[in-house]
Order: C-alpha cells, then sequence, then structure tokens
C-alpha cells in the first residue's frame, strides 16, 4: 500500500530511515551497488521527497496490517489525522 513520506531521521547506527503517514518506518540506505539511493546522502533531496509515496509492506498484510498500523486513522489523501481537528488545505477528500 503506497503511503506518503512524512519525515527522515537516522536509526542508531547513522543510516536513514523513512518516516511515513502510516506511523511505518523504512530504512533508505545508499550503499551502491546494492542500493542505490543517493538523495538520502543530501538534505535537500530528502526534503523534496516528503509527501512522495512509497510502498508500506507492513500495510498491505492480511487483516489489515500490523498492529502498530494506524493507516486506517490517516487521510491517504493529505496525511491529516482523521479526527475532529480536518485535513489539509486543499484535499478533495476534505
Amino acid at each position: 500500500m503506497m503511503r506518503a513520506i512524512v519525515g527522515f531521521r537516522r536509526d542508531e547506527l547513522g543510516d536513514w530511515v523513512v518516516e511515513l503517514s502510516c506511523g511505518h518506518a523504512q530504512h533508505v540506505r545508499h550503499r551502491p551497488p546494492f542500493e542505490a539511493r543517493p538523495w538520502v546522502l543530501d538534505e535537500a533531496s530528502r526534503d523534496a521527497r516528503l509527501g512522495t509515496d512509497r510502498d508500506c509492506p507492513l500495510c498491505d498484510r492480511k487483516l489489515g496490517g500490523e498492529a502498530a498500523c494506524y493507516a486506517h486513522l490517516v487521510c491517504p489523501d493529505c496525511g491529516a489525522v482523521l479526527d475532529e481537528s480536518g485535513h489539509e488545505a486543499g484535499c478533495q477528500a476534505g
């Protein structure tokens, strides 16, 4: 299931991790020739990826994803938490 990238952080070893709108996280390492993601090395390139979609296999699991998944509480269009605060400006779903 495709989810928006909402942030980046480094893990305890210094590797880059993307934070997804569903609450899951994924490593995005640049280790050529096995993993070629030079965009993780540059802050401007990482920032340009914010809001773009990335596949989240944890959300795809049977029975609606893993236990930590809160994708059903997040608007798939704008990433807003579906509570009384509403959708982001310009969201088609809101």
